[in-house]
């Protein structure tokens, strides 16, 4: 494929310039086309050559000889890299979207209204991610007894996050006996870490045992049960607008649609995929390879993090066609990422303590 090497300033701005086009056309850019819009001021004839040189590096193809040239996804990669660095919302755009975002509830209700939020603004789907809140704070731990041999556990992080897991027992737990263990837990654990609660878990055991706390001891163990579950296989994910991308797919799209459906039903394995993403700076663009669910190479993925000082922390963002509106929707993205980090620190979201 030739030379791979870093791109000059100009050659940056051409393969920015022939994405841009080829978004709004669909069609392969020609050089004179470019020549009439190109911020470079070069002649058709100069912008040939150059496109000649990208397609070496692999940025652009030509799908026979007299037509013009497609980006490559290694192109489109370059196209949103830019975006990114100067994504910025205008400042009444940014006005009214900070008025529709939400500033109070829990963080699941938040992250639900957010991808609704982001699936109307951008007509495609909303999508807002919270992994396994490995470094959350614990605000409190309830157990509540289901039968004999079942016991909810409730986990509640600072942030505002709720999950419930139902868990065996070998044995039977009374409701006073349960109430002793969530106070216990609750007291004890309260502003630590989940990671660090697990950790502290394991010598809190061996301790009550060597007592002879036979009740905490066992309430105690499965306490840490619930919460490896909770780092394990905890995530919550939130979608909107999947009639966006329906109502969008050609004939030729639509395996691609089934496939993100299938993979919106398992959510393990895309919490998994997205959660590469937690500490990515900034807005970043996710397709080709790097989108495990699409083999097609048909759809993209705009996502952004977001962390809060409780300690969670999560990904927002949008999934559509690679065609996609990029220079209008990589700003969206961003400020809302930025909007629910910002809130964070200024810790609207909290959890109501009983």
């Amino acid at each position: 494929m030739g030379d791979r090497g870093e791109l000059s300033a100009r050659e940056r701005l051409i393969v920015c310039e022939v994405v841009s086009l080829y978004l709004q056309s669909g069609e392969p850019v020609a050089s004179g086309v470019l020549a009439q819009v190109s911020r470079t001021g070069l002649s058709s004839a100069s912008l040939r050559n150059i496109m000649a040189a990208l397609e070496e590096k692999g940025l652009l193809v030509q799908p026979h000889p007299s037509a013009g040239r497609i980006p490559t996804d290694r192109a489109l990669k370059v196209y949103v890299e830019t975006l990114a660095q100067e994504a910025a919302l205008p400042e009444g755009e940014a006005q009214i979207l900070a008025a529709r975002l939400p500033r109070e509830g829990s963080l699941d209700e938040l992250l639900q209204r957010v991808s609704g939020v982001l699936a109307e603004t951008t007509a495609e789907v909303g999508l807002a991610a919270a992994p396994a809140p490995r470094e959350a704070a614990l605000e409190a731990m309830h157990f509540v007894r289901v039968s004999r041999d079942r016991v909810m556990a409730v986990v509640v992080t600072q942030g505002g996050l709720v999950d419930s897991r139902l868990l065996p027992t070998d044995r039977e737990y009374t409701p006073e006996d349960l109430e002793r263990i969530s106070n216990y837990c609750t007291q004890e654990f309260r502003g630590l870490r989940l990671s660090e609660v697990r950790t502290r878990l394991q010598g809190v055991v061996a301790e009550e045992r060597a007592r002879g706390d036979a009740l905490l001891a066992g309430v105690l163990a499965l306490t840490q049960k619930a919460l490896e579950g909770e780092l394990e296989t905890g995530g919550e994910l939130f979608t909107h607008g999947t009639e966006h991308l329906l109502a969008k797919a050609g004939p030729k799209e639509l395996v691609a649609v089934r496939d993100f459906f299938r993979a919106l039903a398992d959510k393990a394995s895309l919490l998994q995929l997205l959660d590469a993403y937690l500490e990515a700076p900034g807005p970043r663009v996710i397709f080709g390879p790097e989108l495990s669910f699409d083999a097609e190479g048909k759809l993209s993925l705009i996502v952004t993090s977001f962390h809060l000082e409780s300690g969670e922390e999560g990904l927002v963002g949008v999934v559509g066609f690679k065609r996609m509106d990029y220079p209008r929707i990589v700003p969206i993205v961003d400020f809302v990422g930025r909007f629910i980090t910002a809130m964070g620190m200024r810790r609207l979201y909290q959890y109501e303590r009983a």
